[in-house]
């Protein structure tokens, strides 16, 4: 019998050299951890393809382990297969994620360079766990061995291999590809135009503005694989009394025909017996794909977010549906982050589409037997006019003093109408539903929006603004030493820390806001600003938190956006010690001298690193302390640390050399694929706004950041909710002149519409667009 370190063994190493003991074991055994610690937490499913294989090989790396720990001869033999199965593992996974990423590009437009950079990032470290073990193992023992007909041997496996992929990756661009359904026009105006002319004439109804919302699936009489379209509209029930016109509710219909053109007339049809103009939502579905389990695509991605609908047999859900419905908040790809949740889960999904009764589907169900729907949205408004509504939002042609004036105009009313009447302001609303959360409640977001109110509000915001500060002004915490106090709020419990930017915050709201409501909290600013000077380290940067009980700061990093929040308050103060010296507020040179230790500290020492030209951190809060010192403490440095930030973050905003859709250029994000959210585009036409007034200071304009303020201000636009765009809102509560976190998550949260609204205003100041005081 041939042992396998025996010469004469095929195959093998001829080399004296004995295979490896200890450190084989060593890194075996740490391969198998990693196997199976992914093999049993990665995937969201039990035994998947992905945690078998995983399994697997994890099983080969610690029979690997186990025979060099025993000092076995045969542990060159475990050796090699383990190396084979690890080569074969890491072939398998990387045909797999091209085919998901082929599938994905294909059905979205092109990944994005973004999730293509991830993807890459996942598969490196795929490859540093597989292919050094796998090449050091076989050439250990015996490589691919030797003779005349290697070459031609890996040549023509080669050749096959490539023909395989080529086609495997074939296969999977064309299952993204939806069944085609005949319309009458492929361009959505041109449909709009088409179904214009067979809309009934209905007289207008001053009490038509109804939301026409509606969370049931939509039935049709037949499979939607013929033309079809969805049409929500009002209808008047039976009048109560007579010469009264009867009540407003919205129907919900599925209108279907043999072709495309008698699909419009009957939809025309259907509608006859509106009850008004409008609202009238109509999706028209342009193709059908029936999803199945085995699809190269990852399964929260199979719906794009505002532009698929979906259908169990007959029974339909639209894009905007699923959207009111939160059906891409509901998939959880890792079960250990309960918190990270994006795309749709079958599992949900069925259950929206269920009929009433219908047992409640497995958490593991598949997408077998469900139908994606590619859709034409198009909206009739309250007049009767149809257009284009493409992911529920209103395209703009043109960014103009009128549309930006009006949206900002419409964010303050939003924000107004949020407040209750102890001062705080709401924290989040369905748009679709009207439910409104309460909870939540935290002192830099009520400090941001009363912040916003003071800078760009007209004067009615004036008296929402002195509520807001009295209400802050309430969460007063004295330190055990005199003349030192901080802000702080923890939910259903009395605080036990306070942390910076609960006090730096609601500070800058105060310092701005005193020009406008007076200086009646001048005490508290200065209790508060003595707060920052003593949280200020030695070498300018700020402690995070305090000991409310003791006084005693907690020594650690700088927090995210804190230390920014800080030096812009004390910019703040400065300016204000400047102008109006008191013995309420600290001496005018101890400010000075602390916000110039905070500049000097993170231009030179704070970003310090090899890595300065590859990222940043989020840093808006630099630029916006660096536009406020240009009349009271100009820094070069830390004027250059926001430019060169702001110059970072610029290559992030998509537009249209991005490959992304055409309602997505201008935004802060990484493709179609991920939608982007609105938040962090605003927070960057806030730094845009903030670094254009610094190189304006110097006299400089660059018409580079003009063009890119106006994409970044346009997409915010037609991202906000308005009354041309709200056909599905609830009317009891101001939706109107709000934003949502993103295309594919409604929830509409205060700070969304305070950051959006800054962004606007101040870009809206920097490109000319509105006068420099909004009064």
């Amino acid at each position: 019998m041939v042992s396998p370190q025996d010469p004469s063994a095929p195959g093998l190493s001829t080399s004296p050299r004995p295979v490896p003991r200890w450190s084989l074991a060593a890194l075996a055994l740490v391969h198998a951890c990693i196997f199976a610690w992914a093999a049993s937490v990665l995937p969201w499913q039990r035994w998947t393809a992905f945690a078998a294989m995983t399994a697997a090989l994890a099983l080969a790396h610690a029979v690997t382990a186990a025979v060099a720990l025993a000092g076995s001869r045969r542990r060159a033999l475990a050796w090699r297969i383990g190396s084979a199965l690890s080569l074969l593992y890491l072939a398998i996974q990387t045909l797999t994620a091209a085919r998901a990423g082929t599938y994905v590009a294909a059905l979205y437009g092109g990944l994005g360079k973004g999730v293509f950079a991830a993807l890459a990032a996942v598969w490196g470290v795929l490859v540093l766990l597989t292919l050094p073990f796998a090449v050091w193992g076989l050439a250990a023992t015996g490589g691919l061995g030797s003779g005349p007909g290697l070459r031609r041997r890996v040549t023509g496996g080669l050749a096959v291999l490539i023909a395989f992929v080529t086609f495997s990756l074939w296969r999977a661009a064309a299952a993204a590809a939806a069944e085609p359904i005949a319309v009458i026009d492929s361009d959505p105006a041109g449909l709009a135009a088409a179904i214009q002319d067979v809309l009934p004439r209905v007289k207008a109804r001053p009490d038509a503005d109804l939301s026409l919302w509606t969370r049931g699936p939509i039935t049709c009489d037949f499979p939607v694989d013929r033309p079809t379209a969805f049409v929500v509209y009002p209808v008047a029930d039976k009048p109560a009394q007579k010469g009264k016109p009867g009540k407003l509710r919205p129907a919900a219909r599925c209108v279907q025909a043999d072709g495309a053109a008698e699909l419009i007339a009957a939809i025309g049809a259907v509608v006859a017996d509106a009850g008004a103009p409008g609202p009238m939502k109509i999706d028209v579905v342009s193709g059908a794909q029936p999803l199945r389990d085995g699809l190269p695509g990852p399964l929260p991605l199979l719906l794009r977010p505002g532009l698929d609908g979906a259908c169990d047999g007959a029974r339909c859900l639209l894009p905007w549906q699923l959207l009111g419905l939160n059906q891409f908040l509901t998939y959880t790809p890792l079960p250990f982050i309960e918190d990270l949740r994006f795309g749709a889960a079958p599992a949900a999904l069925r259950k929206a589409l269920a009929r009433k009764g219908d047992p409640a589907p497995e958490p593991d169900v598949g997408v077998d037997g469900l139908t994606r729907l590619a859709t034409v949205s198009l909206l009739v408004d309250r007049a009767g006019r149809v257009r284009p509504l493409p992911r529920l939002r209103d395209p703009i042609d043109r960014l103009d003093e009128g549309l930006l004036a009006a949206s900002v105009a419409g964010a303050e009313a939003h924000i107004l109408a949020a407040q209750a009447d102890d001062g705080r302001f709401r924290y989040l609303l369905h748009p679709f539903t009207g439910k409104v959360t309460w909870r939540g409640f935290a002192v830099p977001r009520q400090a941001g929006t009363t912040l916003a109110l003071c800078e760009l509000g007209t004067d009615a915001a004036v008296p929402a603004a002195r509520r807001s500060l009295a209400m802050l002004a309430g969460l007063r915490k004295d330190y055990p030493q005199h003349g030192y106090s901080v802000l702080s709020y923890q939910e259903g419990r009395p605080p036990v820390l306070g942390d910076l930017g609960s006090t730096a915050l609601p500070l800058i709201a105060f310092l701005t806001c005193r020009d406008r409501t007076g200086p009646q909290h001048d005490e508290l600013i200065g209790a508060l600003g003595r707060y920052l000077l003593a949280m200020q380290r030695p070498d300018g940067g700020f402690h995070a938190r305090v000991t409310l009980a003791t006084g005693e700061a907690h020594v650690g990093p700088d927090l995210l956006y804190a230390a920014g929040q800080a030096v812009f308050a004390l910019v703040l103060l400065e300016q204000l010690t400047a102008a109006a010296p008191s013995e309420l507020l600290p001496a005018h040179a101890d400010v000075q001298a602390a916000v110039q230790r905070a500049m000097d500290y993170f231009a030179d020492d704070y970003w310090d690193h090899g890595l300065y030209g590859f990222f940043f951190l989020e840093e808006n809060w630099h630029c916006l302390a660096a536009r406020a010192a240009l009349g009271v403490h100009r820094h070069r440095g830390y004027e250059r640390f926001c430019l060169d930030y702001v110059d970072f973050k610029r290559r992030l905003i998509m537009d249209e050399a991005s490959g992304v859709a055409p309602e997505l250029v201008g935004s802060y994000g990484f493709g179609n694929v991920l939608v982007p959210h609105n938040t962090p585009s605003a927070g960057f036409g806030e730094a845009l706004a903030a670094a254009m007034a610094v190189r304006a200071a110097d006299g400089e304009r660059r018409p580079e950041d003009a063009a890119l303020m106006t994409q970044v201000l346009t997409f915010l636009i037609e991202q906000q909710w308005s009354d041309a765009n709200c056909f599905a809102c609830a009317r009891e509560q101001e939706v109107a002149g709000g934003w949502s976190e993103s295309v594919g998550s409604l929830d509409v949260r205060i700070d969304y519409t305070q950051h959006a609204w800054s962004a606007l205003g101040h870009g809206g100041r920097e490109l000319g667009l509105l006068p420099e005081e909004q009064r």
